[in-house]
């Protein structure tokens, strides 16, 4: 009984403490997740909360479905389709990209070993589709500020088209979503790399002969074999599961006789997905996310009445916006701002490793994107990513809960596990506060008209 009283009690507090923030938000110009995180660091020095703490499974099975679910139900199917490409090669290769190159510096640069390594590659790429369209819904869209896409007409010129603003949105919140279903496998499969004896499989007694360059060879061309199926059997399966759910549960919908049975099982299909998907081992994010595209781009057009496509949304982003509120304020009472100034040194070149891995990605994979579209017309309705999107894509790559979740999901008998964690929390502090606040003073002054 005192446990629960103790929980009760402390949800409320939370929550208090987040209205407050909300409160904050208004007077000082500070984004709603940077203030929250800002607050969790204080409370957290002055141990308001001693015996609170976050856990990976009370961010991956209570917070993250619910978070991702909502995301993917605002997701339209026209503009989705529309930039597929985009979308998709920025966050399956841009994303790989960006963990590989992020891995390939930490080893060489701070002596990590590989494995550990490419895991916090794997950890840190990931962005917050919700700290990114929070700012985007606040400073831009609510404006109608959002850039034109611009196609050429039969005359050769550049026109505007209005639906620039559906578009970016999309491909902001789509790439978000799925890039984190593509690191969550991509860690899963680093995680689970055996390169113990490694050296002596290349190496044949010190020598460097054909012999140990076929070993090599064999060596490598295995782990690429064993990665790439485990990858797309987690990434695709997952997509495929997500999409069988949402048809399944758009047809129970039709069953249902009032709009609350209606929105309750809408809800559930987020958590449904999360268990089939766990009970599979396939990639439970990528069910999430298809489940509810297909839910609110099938079932909610045929299957459910009107008060449920009036009260649904309100729900789902009501329940969002606690959730957000509870987690954020969690992660600044988790982070020890003391330790991470301890080691301020490397804390600073893994904030910039963060950063330029972000840019790696996007502007290798972008001119991709553009050279496809120009070159195939089915998709030359995309967007065109030019250095504005870029830099939104840059600067806007904020990272969130899901690189918390993994850093603290790690095996607790895993070599420098606790250096990952201490890493993976500077990163993420920074991007919370330093990097939301500039990005929002960043639409708010550098692109108030040309966006």
């Amino acid at each position: 009984m005192h446990d629960g009283r103790h929980i009760i009690i402390t949800a409320i507090l939370l929550l208090s403490i987040a209205s407050a923030g909300g409160i904050l938000t208004r007077y000082l110009k500070i984004p709603y997740t940077s203030i929250l995180v800002i607050i969790g660091l204080f409370v957290g020095i002055f141990r308001i909360f001693p015996s609170l703490n976050i856990t990976p499974y009370l961010i991956y099975y209570v917070f993250l479905p619910i978070i991702i679910f909502e995301g993917a139900v605002g997701i339209k199917m026209r503009p989705l389709i529309s930039n597929i490409l985009p979308i998709g090669m920025l966050s399956i290769f841009g994303t790989i990209i960006s963990a590989i190159f992020t891995g390939t510096v930490l080893h060489f640069v701070l002596n990590f070993p590989l494995k550990q390594s490419l895991i916090f590659g794997a950890i840190i790429t990931p962005t917050d589709p919700i700290s990114i369209l929070a700012l985007l819904k606040n400073r831009i869209i609510k404006r109608g500020g959002v850039p034109p896409k611009t196609e050429k007409n039969d005359a050769g010129n550049e026109a505007e088209n209005t639906d620039g603003k559906e578009d970016i949105e999309t491909l902001l919140t789509g790439e978000s979503l799925f890039n984190d279903g593509i690191s969550l496998v991509l860690f899963e499969v680093f995680l689970g790399l055996n390169l113990n004896g490694a050296g002596s499989i290349f190496l044949n007694g010190g020598r460097l002969d054909l012999n140990s360059l076929y070993n090599m060879f064999y060596y490598i061309l295995g782990i690429i074999k064993t990665s790439t199926f485990e990858f797309l059997y987690e990434s695709i399966g997952g997509s495929i599961l997500g999409i069988v759910l949402g048809y399944s549960v758009s047809l129970v919908l039709s069953l249902a006789t009032d709009f609350l049975t209606e929105i309750m099982i809408s809800l559930l299909l987020a958590y449904a997905s999360l268990i089939a998907a766990y009970y599979l081992h396939m990639s439970f994010i990528m069910a999430v996310i298809f489940s509810g595209i297909v839910l609110a781009n099938y079932g909610f057009k045929k299957k459910v009445s009107n008060r449920t496509l009036e009260v649904f949304p309100i729900v789902v982003e009501y329940l969002t916006f606690i959730v957000n509120s509870i987690l954020f304020l969690i992660i600044g009472i988790e982070i020890n701002l003391f330790k991470i100034l301890d080691i301020w040194a490397i804390s600073l070149f893994i904030i910039a490793l963060s950063l330029f891995s972000r840019f790696i990605g996007v502007y290798l994979i972008s001119p991709l994107v553009n050279i496809a579209k120009n070159r195939f017309k089915i998709f030359s309705d995309g967007l065109t990513i030019n250095k504005q999107y870029k830099r939104f894509l840059v600067f806007g790559g904020l990272k969130g809960a899901l690189p918390i979740a993994m850093a603290l999901s790690l095996p607790l008998n895993l070599h420098l596990r606790n250096e990952i964690i201490a890493y993976v929390f500077i990163a993420v502090l920074f991007s919370l506060t330093i990097q939301a606040i500039s990005f929002d003073f960043f639409i708010k002054k550098g692109y108030k008209n040309s966006i």
